[in-house]
């Protein structure tokens, strides 16, 4: 999974229903500070959706369990990253920092 990928990931994740492209599209962009063109968008959510990581239901997409079985070691990932390694960074701060809350990729029920 990309950095990008993983991005569009959480963000699905978090949604409390399931999302419209156009609405991940937004959202995403906002986060990159840039607008992602419609075709990139669709092409890495259909390549999403065919790796299994999100599931379509005809117009709208939705966050699956081997989704956040593959999201939840980048994450842990990130944080050692910003930390180069020495885990002397609070890992529920770089959470929050990053603005997930401890434990949203293992607690969720289902594939959400």
């Amino acid at each position: 999974m990309t950095a990008f990928e993983l991005a569009i990931f959480v963000c699905v994740f978090r949604s409390r229903s399931p999302m419209l492209v156009e609405e991940i599209r937004r959202a995403v962009g906002r986060w990159f500070e840039r607008s992602i063109p419609r075709d990139i968008m669709a092409e890495t959510i259909g390549h999403m959706i065919g790796r299994g990581w999100l599931i379509k239901n005809k117009d709208r997409i939705r966050a699956s369990v081997q989704g956040r079985e593959v999201a939840r070691p980048l994450m842990n990932g990130i944080i050692r990253m910003l930390d180069q390694g020495t885990r002397l960074l609070d890992v529920a701060l770089m959470m929050s920092l990053l603005q997930l809350t401890k434990g949203e990729l293992d607690s969720a029920p289902g594939g959400h």
